[in-house]
């Protein structure tokens, strides 16, 4: 796993709202299931995401 070195120390309580916290649980059981993408594959899509966003506000 990658070491993200957040600033907020683990130890750190932080509030989130109900529809987040859901959010995350989705996350973490699509991983569970092994339905994820490795970092260096969504690294190679994000050009062709921003490439498509960038078309549709030239209309």
């Amino acid at each position: 796993m990658v070491d993200l070195k957040l600033e907020v120390p683990v130890t750190a309580e932080v509030e989130v709202d109900a529809k987040t916290l859901a959010a995350i649980d989705r996350g973490i059981k699509a991983v569970g299931e092994g339905r994820s993408v490795p970092l260096v594959e969504v690294r190679e899509m994000i050009p062709q995401w921003i490439s498509k966003f960038e078309s549709r506000n030239r209309r």
